[in-house]
């Protein structure tokens, strides 16, 4: 098993300035870290881009063997590609939220469905050379059938305006094979594609 080399003790911040605070916050840190050979870098300058941990749900219905995506714009893509993106359910964590309250939240508001059971998938940081923030990535059982494809989702206030998508599980490669280019979703839906079985094992059990 991995285990990293050093810690963040081994890290040495000198100053850390908010130059930005806005939708999100800019940071700008002076520090150094000790290398491998045991001496301390240089004093190097980084900027990063610093927002609240999130979480993603991968819905599925084990009963229908169906998922439920999400379709919005999103404003950071080139522009040669189309801002909207089919994506997994996700929210920030705000303050005094355990993940499972985020996940039920954005279930509902994203996508109108209550989730029922969840299971823990994986967590990851999506650009750690200058973003800090961890995406902590669930599954979440819900019912297909009580889904209005008709029905646009989203907070007005928040500016989501949320197409919704059920898919087969079995269409699940083809997607993949698809320019699909949302992180989180690539890795939902191959770890769903690998896990299908350990899923479906620990929500019979879990009954």
């Amino acid at each position: 098993m991995f285990k990293p080399t050093y810690q963040q003790s081994d890290v040495d911040v000198q100053k850390d300035e908010v130059v930005y605070d806005g939708f999100f916050k800019m940071h700008k840190r002076t520090l150094r870290h000790r290398k491998f050979n045991g001496e301390w870098s240089d004093t190097m300058t980084r900027e990063m881009m610093v927002r609240p941990d999130a979480v993603c749900v991968l819905l599925f219905d084990p009963v229908k063997d169906k998922l439920l995506l999400i379709e919005q714009f999103r404003p950071c893509l080139p522009a040669h590609e189309s801002p909207w993106l089919l994506e997994l359910v996700a929210g920030m964590v705000e303050e005094g939220e355990s993940d499972e309250d985020v996940a039920r939240r954005e279930s509902l508001e994203e996508a109108g469905v209550e989730v029922l059971r969840m299971e823990y998938m994986m967590r990851f940081v999506p650009s750690p050379g200058g973003l800090v923030e961890h995406l902590r990535m669930y599954a979440g059982e819900f019912e297909s059938d009580k889904v209005d494809l008709t029905a646009t989702m989203g907070l007005d206030e928040e500016h989501e305006d949320i197409k919704l998508h059920l898919i087969a599980a079995d269409e699940v490669q083809g997607l993949l094979d698809q320019d699909i280019v949302n992180a989180s979703t690539i890795m939902g839906l191959q770890w769903f594609m690998l896990n299908k079985h350990k899923l479906l094992t620990a929500w019979t059990e879990s009954k």
